[in-house]
């Protein structure tokens, strides 16, 4: 069998096998009580180590490697340039939070291949919705200088942005020496609806997959007029009728969360259970995420939409909240006292609708130990990110 047709053969493979999990997740997580049985566990355990393993021979027999276009050659110009996209769609939603450094939208690669010092500029922008990013370098002979680069998005060009769209990238390399354009190249790219959250993103230089879901912490918004006004009317499910946080002792903070659920429960929140879809072949994972006003005004959310609500309504009264993911999964949890104590309790909101607090509780725990375990080979398999962290160290604010 030739190489490309193995390939073929895997890709064909990991896509089947990737449609059993999804239907297994769907079978666990559309349960009442996600994890009430062991039986549907342990079957989807299973079937995503044969989906792990799929995914690392498909890696390997791609061959994955540094992937760029462009290159100009050194006996025409005395410049080497290189052009690498670095993501293989723009998360509109979350974009002005990233990183050039952890997360450009591409990468260029300039070499001095001449005998003589070179005064180099770089243009990247999206037509119609980023400014023009520019940055240049003095090249010694023989020195490369890569430019990670990430265009600021206009915020009122994405705004209504509801569909997955083309755009146009453009990337200009100048000699300013010369006053002559070295490449002028145009890219299409994939621009995701405003409402959609990237879970992880495929980075086409090198093949891998970044992991997005810290900035889930965005769509947590504790300052939304929604929120607040919500909070007045759920204060009347709390026995002494107040939300003080992490005031007084411990033992107040059990009691507001009780509150909060009861409270949900009765504005009628219907949700609709919705495994994490993964697809590579979009060149990302994605979720449309409702936001907390949306979801409190719909009465409607999915695993993730009844984490962000839970988790703004948590940080609106000073407790604090963390967006826990496990595969095919989210759901919520909260520090059992101040101060950082990593001591952390947990609670499926997709139960508000089926069962009372202790359940809800109860149910979070359990599919928390079982991912637990399970990370301690893999950490993908459970990743907690408390909002905290996320808004002090990785800079990630409320989207509203």
């Amino acid at each position: 069998m030739s190489t490309e047709n193995s390939l073929e053969s895997l890709r064909s493979a990991e896509y089947q096998q990737r449609q059993v999990v999804n239907q297994l997740r769907r079978d666990v997580f559309s349960q009442a009580d996600p994890a009430a049985s062991e039986e549907k566990m342990a079957a989807l355990q299973a079937a995503e180590a044969q989906l792990i393993d799929l995914e690392q021979k498909v890696a390997e027999a791609e061959g994955r490697g540094p992937r760029r276009s462009g290159v100009l050659g050194a006996e025409s110009t005395g410049l080497v340039a290189s052009i690498a996209l670095r993501m293989a769609q723009v998360p509109t939603s979350i974009y002005h939070l990233l990183d050039p450094t952890k997360n450009p939208l591409l990468t260029c690669t300039v070499k001095n291949a001449s005998g003589e010092i070179r005064r180099v500029r770089v243009i990247s922008y999206i037509e119609g919705y980023t400014a023009r990013s520019v940055d240049s370098a003095e090249l010694d002979p023989g020195v490369e200088e890569s430019f990670d680069m990430l265009p600021t998005i206009f915020p009122e060009s994405v705004k209504n942005l509801t569909e997955l769209s083309r755009a146009t990238l453009n990337v200009l390399i100048q000699d300013l020496d010369t006053d002559k354009v070295e490449i002028h190249r145009t890219y299409p790219v994939w621009m995701l609806a405003h409402s959609t959250a990237p879970l992880a993103i495929r980075d086409p230089k090198s093949g891998g997959w970044t992991d997005m879901t810290p900035y889930l912490g965005a769509f947590v918004t504790p300052n939304a007029p929604d929120v607040m006004n919500f909070l007045h009317e759920a204060i009347k499910f709390h026995p002494e009728k107040r939300f003080i946080g992490y005031q007084v002792d411990a033992k107040q903070v059990e009691p507001q969360m009780h509150a909060l659920f009861d409270a949900l429960k009765d504005h009628d929140i219907h949700y609709v259970n919705s495994v994490i879809d993964f697809s590579p072949d979009t060149g990302s994972a994605n979720q449309r995420v409702r936001l907390p006003r949306e979801s409190l005004a719909n009465r409607s959310a999915n695993c993730i939409d009844g984490t962000v609500l839970f988790a703004s309504l948590l940080e609106a009264i000073s407790l604090s909240p963390a967006i826990v993911i496990v595969p095919g999964h989210a759901f919520l949890a909260w520090e059992s006292w101040s101060g950082g104590t990593n001591d952390w309790k947990f609670l499926e909101t997709t139960m508000v609708g089926s069962a009372d607090y202790p359940a809800a509780a109860a149910s979070a725990d359990k599919t928390a130990q079982h991912y637990q375990e399970l990370a301690k080979k893999d950490p993908s398999r459970f990743r907690l990110h408390p909002l905290r962290v996320l808004r002090a160290q990785y800079g990630i604010t409320p989207m509203e």
